[in-house]
C-alpha cells in the first residue's frame, strides 16, 4: 500500500507537466500543419512533402517515460554521483585513461579537484582549463523509425538495436556536429543505466565534483539552463577561465 501511494503521488505530480507538454505538441502540430498546407498550395503535386506529426501515440509514450525517468532518478543535489557504465566513443585528450570503443565508467573522466560537466562548445572553450567536459550519448530521442522529428534532413538515426548501433550513432553525431577537442564522448550502455540514474531523457546538465552532484539542472528540453551552468563556473572559478 505504501509503494502504491508513492506511485500515485508521483503520477499526480508529473501529470500537469505531461499535459502541458501534450498541449505544446498539439499547438506545434497545428502551426506546422497550417504552414504545410500553405506551402503545398504553392507547389506542384509532384513536389509535395510529407507532414510528420509530433503528437502521436509513440510521442506520448516517450514524453510520459521522460517524466517517469525524471521522477525516479537516482541523482540528488549534494548526493553521490552514480558511476554508470558507459562505452568510450572518442577522445582528443592525450592523457585519457581509456581507449575509444572500450567499456568504462562515467567517473573515470573526473579528476579529484576539477568539476566534470556536459559539453557545450562555448563553455568548453572558455573553461577547459579549470573543468573537464563529457558528453553522454543516450537512447535516441527522435529515431527515424520511431518518434521521428520533422525536418530530420540528412541526420537521421534509427532506434538502437544493439551497442554497435548506439556507438555508430554517437560517431555520426561527431561527424555532423563539431565538438571542441577538449570534450570527451561516451555512449550509454544498452540497459540505459546512465539515463536511468541521472534521469537524462531528453537532456540534463549535471556538474560532478569530488564524486558529488554539485549542480543538478532541470529536465530537458524545456527546463535546463545553460546560463545557470555558466554562472556556477564563474562564481566558482572567477577570472581563471580561458578567454576566446
Amino acid at each position: 500500500m505504501g509503494l502504491l501511494s508513492v506511485d500515485l503521488l508521483i503520477t499526480l505530480q508529473i501529470l500537469p507537466g505531461f499535459v502541458s507538454n501534450c498541449l505544446f505538441l498539439a499547438l506545434y502540430d497545428s502551426v506546422v500543419l497550417v504552414k504545410h498546407v500553405l506551402l503545398q498550395l504553392n507547389r506542384s503535386k509532384s513536389s509535395q512533402s510529407q507532414w510528420r506529426r509530433m503528437l502521436t501515440p509513440e510521442g506520448l509514450r516517450c514524453v510520459w517515460n521522460s517524466f517517469l525517468l525524471d521522477a525516479y532518478k537516482q541523482v540528488k543535489l549534494g548526493g553521490d554521483a552514480p558511476n554508470s557504465n558507459v562505452i568510450h566513443v572518442s577522445s582528443a585528450k592525450p592523457n585519457s585513461t581509456t581507449t575509444p570503443g572500450t567499456p568504462c565508467n562515467l567517473l573515470d573522466f573526473a579528476s579529484s579537484e576539477r568539476p566534470l560537466l556536459p559539453a557545450f562548445s562555448k563553455l568548453v572553450e572558455e573553461f577547459s582549463n579549470v573543468a573537464d567536459f563529457l558528453l553522454v550519448y543516450i537512447d535516441e530521442a527522435h529515431p527515424s523509425d520511431g518518434w521521428a522529428a520533422p525536418g530530420g534532413g540528412s541526420y537521421e538515426v534509427k532506434k538502437h538495436r544493439n551497442l554497435e548501433d548506439r556507438c555508430a550513432a554517437a560517431n555520426k553525431l561527431l561527424e555532423n556536429f563539431s565538438l571542441p577537442p577538449q570534450c570527451q564522448v561516451v555512449a550509454d550502455c544498452m540497459d540505459n543505466n546512465a539515463n536511468v540514474a541521472y534521469g537524462v531523457s531528453f537532456e540534463r546538465v549535471c556538474i560532478v565534483q569530488g564524486e558529488k552532484i554539485v549542480y543538478l539542472g532541470g529536465k530537458g528540453p524545456f527546463f535546463y539552463n545553460i546560463q545557470e551552468v555558466r554562472q556556477w563556473l564563474e562564481q566558482t572559478f572567477g577570472n581563471t577561465r580561458l578567454n576566446g
